[in-house]
């Protein structure tokens, strides 16, 4: 969770020292330096189809890269081409209208430079007759040019996903087609359009990083129009029906446990991994490891003692961890054995006070998420403490450092550490079966160190607030436990991290901003005086990730918005219980805010994308969207689920037992949206029921994968009749697509401000519903949603 405000901070840079990679691997080195090789085909109306792309080469010539294995595997081609695109989803076209006003896409070209092991060169040879000349060196310098894009990438004015497809090893993935054949599909293309001179388009039949596990990608990688414009399945797996979709899985490897040996001086970390794997398909030779850049391995080992063949390319270029087997893999566990060190993955921010940067990749891992036990052993010098995922096996003093065990047999997401000169406190909570720790450093980072010279009113003392985090994480936990059911760690540390404005949890591990530490005064007099209300839920959000990322994970990018949603919901459930209902409606008034707000771009987060996009959301044209749209409007989904089950005599018992049972049904999985709209069919009451079909597909598909955003207006008269009091009202919905349908809660107001739900009102588009209800009592009030049970913009409520 992560909140912005106006303290400046130092910018650092990592030390860009090479390390060449440890292989000695002919194919790699051929793929690695590929030329042109004179070798030309004409191209005069060709067209190739790649799965919802067309290129067309209407004229022009390919120019040939030299053979590697026997097989051509890249070519530049230069002239006068389109390309076209008809994303298969309406989610995707209407992503894609954000850039081109017209779809399909209908790009013209001049340049194209595309890499393949799928059957691209026999098509463009198919039928004619190929030329042998000296190389062009236009066609050359093109080839140079892309590749140094995506090797090193270049600076753009603002962060944006897209980049992360950048620094990518292409001749690594090429490499393991050639040796492994059976995957073998992959096409990409880079285009210098007419309009777009930095297309990138790619199929991945193993799914493509960052998107995975969608095959196909087109993004753009000018600063105009950065971002990933379209990801989709191919449309054959979309053929085979939502199923095949859904359970698709394309990982080689599924790594079960971690044995690591890890020794920090300064900002160095050295170690030594054990990482055993299954390897789940037959036939790989070639698997990717994903380690901090400037961590550089020096060996990786079978445990025959074979020292294997692996791939590191300089800092700065494309430096993946890429471990290249001498025989193909069978299917069963391996295991391997890394060296590794290096400066920068972690972070010294002075007076005893670190940060590790590499929070997820420290050590040789595969996807977050990827589930695994562990068995960590930590060197630190003596005068600091350490903290860890696990459970504690013990600690000693060696000489000068001191040496801590840190073990976990439930699988876990992902491992971290935070260490530091540390304060401990804690409890144990009999009620929770939970032991609650709190870490504070006990001296300022220099940052503030400096500001302190200047700010009379600081007090930079975080240990004296140190214990509030350890008391809101037992409280959060206490109200959690009893939402969403128990979790199997039985352990939790708060602790202080040297960063302002964000926090991150791990298993069994919070990292808590400093500035959380910090007292309201002295958080005011350095600029962070709106900021109030995201100090009193980023600890309850943080600590509801234990369930919500977790205990239960998402499947893709594209359910992500369940675990920062689903924590920001549950962040409400503390502020209602601890501070009240008005703290509550505070809460949620301002989620919707976030949601309706307009951003730099003038554009509202509502608009611009579903919360199944993901951080796709932010791009050049829209702005950044992404934070104002997948946490509140996830929350929101969860509150309008929860208010719809809400009855007055049983409250909230449905709802909790749904929330239970998803995470009963999903313990230490990844979960898709469609899993969970399935928990939610499972347990529909019949309010929810208002298409008739026992399905909430209306819901997920305004809600979750639409951008509708409802306006309400309620219309009524209370009629005094005889001894009753009949209500007569009308609620109009509008601004929203003809099929939207919602159940509006009505609620009654008593005269000593109590709220109870009347009903709920079921209406169909953009249209009015008359009712009249015959009441036992006079009301003061009548209001729609008085609980921000609709994401909408309400006239009255």
């Amino acid at each position: 969770m992560k909140f912005s405000f106006p303290i400046l901070l130092g910018l650092w840079m990592v030390s860009q020292s090479a390390g060449p990679s440890r292989v000695s691997d002919a194919v790699y080195g051929q793929l690695r330096s590929l030329k042109i090789n004179g070798e030309t085909a004409p191209a005069n109306g060709l067209t190739i189809h790649r799965d919802a792309a067309t290129f067309i080469f209407n004229r022009g010539e390919f120019h040939f890269t030299e053979p590697v294995q026997g097989k051509v595997v890249a070519a530049v081609f230069i002239g006068d081409g389109e390309f076209r695109l008809d994303p298969p989803t309406a989610v995707e076209k209407r992503n894609l209208e954000i850039f081109v006003k017209d779809v399909p896409l209908a790009e013209p070209f001049s340049e194209l430079v595309c890499h393949f092991t799928d059957s691209t060169y026999q098509e463009i040879t198919h039928g004619v007759s190929l030329s042998k000349g000296s190389p062009s060196q236009k066609a050359s310098s093109i080839l140079e040019d892309r590749m140094g894009l995506l090797r090193k990438g270049r600076n753009f004015s603002k962060p944006n996903i897209a980049i992360d497809l950048l620094h990518y090893n292409l001749p690594a993935r090429l490499l393991a087609d050639i040796y492994d054949p059976s995957h073998a599909g992959f096409f990409n293309a880079f285009i210098k359009g007419k309009r777009f001179e930095h297309l990138m388009f790619r199929i991945d039949p193993r799914g493509v990083p960052v998107v995975e596990p969608e095959e196909v990608v087109l993004a753009s990688f000018s600063d105009g129009d950065l971002g990933i414009w379209n990801a989709f399945h191919l449309q054959a797996h979309y053929n085979a029906g939502a199923a095949a979709v859904a359970d698709e899985d394309h990982r080689l490897m599924d790594i079960q446990h971690q044995e690591i040996q890890a020794t920090i001086k300064g900002t160095e970390l050295r170690a030594k991994t054990r990482t055993t794997i299954e390897v789940l398909a037959d036939g790989p030779r070639v698997l990717r490891f994903d380690l901090y850049p400037t961590l550089r391995v020096t060996r990786v080992a079978d445990t025959a003692g074979r020292e294997l063949q692996f791939i590191q390319e300089k800092l700065g270029d494309d430096p993946d961890l890429i471990v290249i087997f001498p025989e193909t893999l069978q299917r069963g566990k391996h295991t391997l054995e890394f060296e590794y060190s290096g400066d920068n993955a972690i972070k010294q921010m002075g007076a005893g006070n670190f940060a590790l940067v590499a929070r997820e990749n420290w050590y040789p891992s595969s996807t977050f998420g990827d589930r695994a036990t562990y068995d960590m052993t930590f060197r630190i010098p003596k005068d600091l403490v350490m903290v860890a995922s696990g459970h504690p096996q013990g600690s000693s003093q060696q000489g000068n450092e001191v040496v801590t065990r840190w073990k976990s047999d439930v699988p876990l997401a992902v491992a971290g550490f935070n260490f530091g000169k540390f304060k401990k406190t804690e409890l144990n909570d009999d009620k929770t079966k939970y032991l609650i720790e709190s870490y504070a450093n006990t001296n300022p980072t220099d940052l503030f160190r400096e500001i302190k010279d200047f700010v009379d009113a600081a007090n930079f003392d975080t240990t004296r607030l140190m214990d509030k985090a350890r008391n809101e994480a037992q409280v959060a936990i206490g109200i959690y436990q009893n939402y969403f059911g128990p979790l199997p760690y039985g352990r939790l540390a708060m602790t202080q991290q040297p960063f302002v404005n964000f926090g991150q949890a791990w298993p069994m591990l919070v990292y808590m901003p400093i500035t959380s530490y910090f007292d309201s005064t002295t958080r005011n007099s350095i600029g962070m005086t709106g900021a109030a209300d995201f100090f009193k839920i980023v600890g309850p959000h943080e600590v509801a990730h234990q369930w919500w990322g977790h205990i239960v994970g998402w499947k893709s990018y594209r359910d992500q918005w369940m675990s920062e949603g689903f924590s920001e919901f549950s962040a409400s459930l503390f502020a209602h219980l601890v501070y009240g209902d008005e703290k509550f409606l505070e809460f949620w008034k301002d989620q919707r805010q976030r949601i309706v707000e307009k951003n730099e771009m003038g554009r509202r987060p509502a608009d611009i994308a579903s919360v199944t996009m993901g951080y796709r959301a932010d791009n050049a044209r829209t702005g950044n969207a992404t934070r104002n749209l997948i946490y509140p409007k996830g929350a929101f989904i969860l509150h309008m689920i929860r208010m719809m089950m809400y009855d007055n005599r049983s409250r909230d018992e449905s709802f909790i037992a749904m929330m239970r049972d998803f995470v009963t049904t999903h313990r230490n999985q990844n979960v898709s949206t469609e899993d969970f709209k399935r928990i939610v069919e499972k347990h529909m009451t019949a309010e929810m029921d208002i298409t008739g079909t026992k399905t909430m597909d209306w819901f997920f598909n305004e809600f979750v994968y639409g951008t509708d955003l409802p306006r309400y207006k309620l219309d009524y008269q209370l009629v005094t009749e005889g001894q009753q009091t009949i209500l007569k009202m009308r609620v109009t919905q509008s601004e929203i697509s003809p099929n939207f349908r919602m159940a509006v809660a009505v609620y009654l107001e008593t005269e000593d401000k109590k709220l109870a739900k009347l009903g709920a009102v079921r209406i169909l588009g953009n249209s009015s519903q008359d009712a009249i209800v015959t009441l036992g009592f006079r009301p003061k009030r009548v209001l729609l949603a008085a609980y921000e049970d609709v994401l909408a913009n309400i006239d009255q409520r």
